[in-house]
């Protein structure tokens, strides 16, 4: 989390106007993406919006000692460290991949446009997955980042984001794969909606 500060352990300084203009303008351009992937991994709305708040209250505290242009890697990487802390503190409820994964999906899928019904795939998928493979997976997929990007962003190297992204999209490919035969022994099984894990993710692109 310190990777993007010029000197983690300097004492906090006054905040200033200009600072708060600063962390406006970053806020506007940069709150959605850290946001849309702590909902990713799990979190509901208020705790994500939360976890991105203080993220945001710490840099504000910090600007003056973040690297100029790593303003992003500091927002990101702080408010995945909180949210990871809370993942280690209060473990979610796993889903089994026995019965779980296609508990609640089948008996609605009927009233859902394929659109709604991929979002609810994605996000009991996602929810199955480790958090490191569903940020990398969330920021490469999704957001359309590239590897080195994401190394710069998360502080890993390059072979680190492949490999991550090798996995979570083997697993992600199981885990439809899996869901998609749930749905399909289910009484309320609609045959229109039977979608790849591509397909998937296209669908969230969608505005």
């Amino acid at each position: 989390m310190t990777r993007a500060s010029q000197a983690p352990s300097d004492p906090v300084r006054d905040v200033t106007d200009e600072d708060r203009r600063q962390l406006s303008d970053l806020y506007r351009v940069h709150h959605k993406i850290i946001w849309r992937t702590l909902r990713r991994m799990g979190f509901n709305p208020e705790s994500a919006a939360d976890f991105t708040q203080q993220a945001y209250l710490i840099a504000l505290e910090r600007l003056a000692y973040i690297f100029p242009g790593s303003e992003k890697a500091f927002l990101f990487s702080t408010a995945i460290f909180f949210g990871r802390t809370a993942l280690r503190k209060e473990r979610r409820l796993e889903l089994s991949e026995e019965v779980d994964l296609g508990s609640d999906l089948g008996a609605s899928a009927a009233q859902l446009t394929n659109r709604q019904f991929a979002l609810q795939v994605l996000d009991r998928v996602l929810g199955s997955m480790a958090p490191d493979l569903i940020t990398v997976f969330s920021l490469y997929e999704i957001e359309g980042m590239t590897a080195p990007e994401i190394s710069e962003l998360l502080g890993i190297p390059v072979g680190t984001v492949a490999s991550r992204l090798r996995r979570a999209r083997d697993a992600f490919r199981s885990k439809t794969q899996h869901l998609d035969q749930a749905l399909k022994s289910s009484p309320a099984a609609d045959p229109h909606h039977s979608l790849t894990s591509s397909q998937i993710v296209t669908l969230e692109k969608q505005p």
